[in-house]
């Protein structure tokens, strides 16, 4: 564990003094900042409107920062080299992807603990006293950062840094998409005989969508803003599964990008 906790603590050092992470923070912060005005020209309530809008800007900041961190911090070792002097030590390639990982993950829990600090500031400002489901929510929006991470990592042990991110941002939509998908499946099968002008969906293509929904993970697993912000309930031991689920995923990426970085021939 020593090896991958000093490569964790060096990739955190590099990356929170990278420009372009402070620039999404300070435009997460402003957004959550612009929620109050929202709040106030909304019909509906002016906290709900604030939590809803100040955790969907944490989400799409996460991901930005997931998808341009993490590729960017191998990339860099690769462009510059350095790699080669870290890889002639006697140490697992897998060391450096998992402790690389490890230091980004630090950098993402920082940067959502400061969101999150400011968005109970504000909710603190208008009267409001911040609810305990919020952290759940919170939570579940870093697990989803976790394996996009993971992912991004993925592609970027192979690939291009411009093609790493469209191969993440690819598995964030399908994510997000993929369950909605499945679903419509179901009810074409079961009320698409009733319903006229119903599409008939080939078996293969079927085949292929059903693929597709187990290979890449369903991102939605991790999306519970809209039952917390409106006082929903949310099943027992929802999110330990949803842990569980995406722990199973960023172990099969690291697990991948392991076996093809000590694979891959840099010189």
């Amino acid at each position: 564990m020593k090896p991958m906790l000093i490569i964790a603590v060096n990739a955190f050092r590099e990356t929170v003094r990278d420009k372009i992470l402070y620039n999404l923070v300070l435009f997460a912060i402003g957004l959550i900042i612009f929620s109050l005005m929202l709040g106030e020209w909304s019909v509906f309530a002016r906290q709900t409107v604030i939590s809803d809008f100040s955790l969907a800007v944490m989400s799409l900041v996460g991901l930005l920062m997931s998808i341009f961190v993490g590729i960017g911090l191998v990339q860099k070792e690769i462009q510059r080299k350095t790699i080669l002097t870290l890889l002639a030590k006697p140490l697992p390639r897998w060391h450096f992807i998992v402790g690389k990982y490890l230091g980004l993950l630090m950098v993402l829990a920082l940067n959502l603990a400061f969101m999150t600090l400011v968005f109970f500031l504000i909710l603190i400002l208008i009267g409001t006293r911040p609810q305990a489901n919020l952290l759940w929510a919170i939570y579940l929006i870093f697990v989803e950062m976790a394996v996009i991470t993971a992912a991004a990592l993925l592609f970027s042990a192979f690939s291009t840094p411009t093609m790493s991110a469209l191969f993440t941002l690819g598995v964030y939509v399908a994510g997000h998409l993929s369950g909605d998908i499945v679903n419509h499946l179901a009810f074409i099968h079961k009320f698409g005989k009733r319903l006229p002008g119903t599409p008939v969906i080939n078996p293969f293509t079927e085949k292929v969508i059903k693929g597709v929904y187990y290979i890449i993970p369903n991102m939605e697993n991790f999306n519970i803003r809209g039952r917390v912000v409106y006082d929903l309930p949310i099943g027992h031991h929802y999110v330990l599964y949803s842990s569980l689920y995406g722990l199973m995923f960023i172990g099969i990426y690291l697990l991948i990008a392991g076996l093809w970085f000590n694979k891959r021939d840099f010189i």
